[in-house]
């Protein structure tokens, strides 16, 4: 089931490669920032690097799967 669901986000994350590590980096130090400025900032930007490095690493880690 989850290394089906790890194919998925590697062909999701081949497709639009170019995107994901920018998105990590601007929404990583968004994150940091905020939460350095102001005490309740939002977790909104933190979830987004996550779910980014999740996409990057699953599409890294799936061809040793197979």
């Amino acid at each position: 089931m989850l290394i089906g669901l790890m194919k998925g986000i590697c062909i999701f994350y081949y497709w639009t490669w170019f995107i994901w590590p920018f998105v990590f980096v601007i929404s990583l130090i968004y994150a940091i920032s905020s939460t350095v400025k102001d005490e309740n900032a939002s977790l909104i930007s933190g979830i987004v690097a996550s779910i980014s490095l999740l996409i990057i690493l699953a599409a890294v880690v799936y061809p040793t799967f197979n």
